[in-house]
């Protein structure tokens, strides 16, 4: 196994063995800033040891192009380091979150194998809501000799607008170039982007219809059902959201059910219209449009409502099943009235739809949607003004946006780092990249996952319900819950989407109080926190919170913070840990 230093442990190396003004901002300890000291690893698989598709690429990472690869060359001839070969040629991280200000420090290990020696150098990548790498930090080119393991090292600051880092390293000549004894850490007190100290967060949904939903109006695209009766289908998806419930009962989950207008309804012996009962002349059998029948461009989109009880026609109301569904706390949200198409729609057919879901919810006691789930993953050809609507209307994130590569001109969500994402010109609405989960999906999605958790993103793992009653489906959503469990904050859709908004709204205000310091912990954010992760940049001998000590455990303090709300942390520390190097961390927590 190679042994892996701790950060603070390389740069000590670096000042022992390395001079230079490339090491300055690692070397010089800025006496007028409070807790210069840079905290433990926060890279995921800095140490190149998983490789899980056997690709010879470390999980998470990235290559420029081929002559990257997984190697036995290490500094203490065990385990795997990285070859770059190649000018062109780079090795990039994962993204992990990062917030204005913060101050990130990398170092590693590098060798050359060629007779004379070559450089390499670290960029720091910055990625803003929008998805998009907006600036690049350029880090000194620094000498690496041949056949001697020298140390490299790096630092910069996120500047306004980060959301993500990752850094990359590039080498200046097409010797070979070995990584290893990788660390980056954040100097000082860093604010976990997810609850509880899990990397990432995660969502359980379900798109949930009665037979008035997509159902009846069912199309060929990407339905694996849609030569099944409907009112057969509806039934199942009656009994797979019974069945949902029982495998989330044990773990105390809580799922997003995204619902049509008809779930709400107890019957409709009133012969209640809803929407003027709108002819949809879209829903064609036209290519690109992919109706199996052009029935509903003449006939009203309701007509078929049997205007029965929920007991006599139990496949078209869903109503008793809500009351269900709120008893064990699911979330419920909108996946459209009538289940139309957001492509082909206009402005008035949104305003209609919103209006009519949220007076049918309304009856159930469901407040306003807050999250929206495209039918037929139907968000391209989304005009501006729809998308206004939205906003209007209190829609907070989106998800089921289009992913079919033919129309990659119209992609929302990032479904390589699953971070979530800003719509463009829209602010107020996040979305969410979803993930199908069916039996033969299955490995695909657990991987997905892993790519969400090496990023510290999130992801929405989702079916329909109709699609948890047989073993095989029932045996994939337990594997997927049984993941997501070990490492994931698992929370409904618009929960994870409020939280990643406020928790950039708590500050860390640092004084020194040598040779302790004591932290302002502010919640500036209009809710209540509950699991607010800090990484500490050293094991403190003792804690105290709001004048209350804590047994020491680590170097994550987890708290609650109540809205507009200061903690008072003080960290004491042993006199060992007052010099130039940190002390070994260990792997436990602190929970107030």
């Amino acid at each position: 196994m190679i042994r892996r230093w701790g950060l603070w442990g390389m740069i000590g190396l670096v000042v022992v063995l390395v001079a230079g003004a490339g090491l300055y901002g690692l070397r010089r300890a800025r006496s007028q800033t409070p807790l210069t000291i840079t905290g433990p690893n926060i890279l995921p698989n800095n140490d190149f040891s998983k490789d899980t598709d056997g690709n010879g690429v470390p999980d998470g990472w990235t290559p420029g192009a081929a002559g990257v690869k997984l190697v036995t060359t290490t500094v203490d001839g065990s385990g795997q380091s990285v070859q770059i070969l190649g000018t062109n040629n780079y090795l990039q991280s994962p993204y992990i979150a990062a917030r204005p200000g913060d101050e990130f420090r990398v170092a590693f290990r590098a060798l050359s194998d060629s007779p004379s020696p070559t450089r390499v150098r670290v960029l720091f990548h910055w990625r803003d809501a929008d998805g998009i790498d907006f600036e690049v930090t350029r880090g000194a080119w620094q000498d690496v000799p041949s056949l001697n393991w020298s140390v490299i090292s790096a630092a910069a600051t996120a500047p306004a607008d980060a959301v993500q880092v990752a850094i990359s390293i590039r080498p200046a000549s097409d010797d070979r170039v070995y990584i290893d004894e990788l660390s980056m850490g954040q100097l000082g007190v860093r604010v976990a982007p997810w609850p509880d100290g899990k990397r990432a967060a995660l969502a359980f949904s379900f798109d949930y219809e009665t037979a008035m939903g997509g159902l009846i109006h069912g199309r060929s695209v990407d339905d694996p059902n849609a030569d099944s009766d409907p009112t057969e289908r509806a039934l199942r998806m009656r009994e797979g959201a019974e069945q949902a419930l029982a495998l989330f009962e044990p773990g105390n989950i809580r799922a997003t059910f995204y619902t049509n207008g008809y779930n709400f309804l107890t019957g409709n012996v009133e012969r209640r219209q809803f929407m003027g009962n709108p002819i949809y002349t879209w829903a064609s059998t036209e290519a690109g449009h992919n109706w199996r029948t052009d029935r509903w461009q003449s006939e009203p989109w309701f007509s078929v409502d049997p205007y029965k009880t929920e007991a006599e026609a139990p496949a078209w109301y869903f109503g008793s099943q809500i009351a269900t569904l709120q008893q064990a706390r699911q979330d419920i949200q909108s996946h459209t009235f009538s289940h139309f198409a957001g492509t082909y729609v206009t402005p008035d057919d949104w305003r209609a739809d919103f209006a009519a879901w949220k007076q049918v919810a309304k009856e159930r006691g469901v407040p306003p949607a807050t999250s929206l789930a495209f039918p037929w993953s139907s968000s391209y050809g989304m005009r501006f003004d729809n998308w206004d609507v939205l906003a209007r209307e209190g829609i907070r994130s989106v998800t089921r946006t289009v992913w079919n590569p033919g129309l990659r001109r119209s992609w929302l969500a990032d479904r390589t780092h699953y971070a979530l994402r800003r719509l463009p010109a829209h602010p107020d609405i996040a979305v969410i990249s979803d993930v199908y989960l069916t039996p033969g999906s299955r490995e695909s999605v657990l991987q997905q996952m892993q790519a969400a958790l090496l990023n510290e993103g999130a992801i929405d793992v989702w079916a329909h319900t109709e699609e948890v009653t047989s073993p095989a489906q029932i045996a994939a959503w337990q594997a997927a819950i049984d993941a997501a469990r070990r490492d994931f904050w698992i929370a409904p859709v618009p929960e994870i989407v409020q939280y990643a908004q406020d928790i950039r709204r708590v500050a860390v205000d640092v004084q020194m109080e040598a040779p302790n310091y004591r932290l302002q912990v502010r919640n500036g954010s209009p809710n209540d926190l509950k699991g607010v992760a800090l990484t500490l940049p050293f094991t403190p001998e003792r804690i105290e919170v709001d004048g209350q000590a804590v047994e020491p455990s680590g170097t994550t303090l987890i708290l609650d913070l109540a809205h507009g709300t200061t903690r008072t942390i003080t960290l004491y520390r042993r006199a060992a840990q007052s010099g130039g190097r940190q002390a070994a961390a260990k792997e436990a927590t602190w929970r107030v």
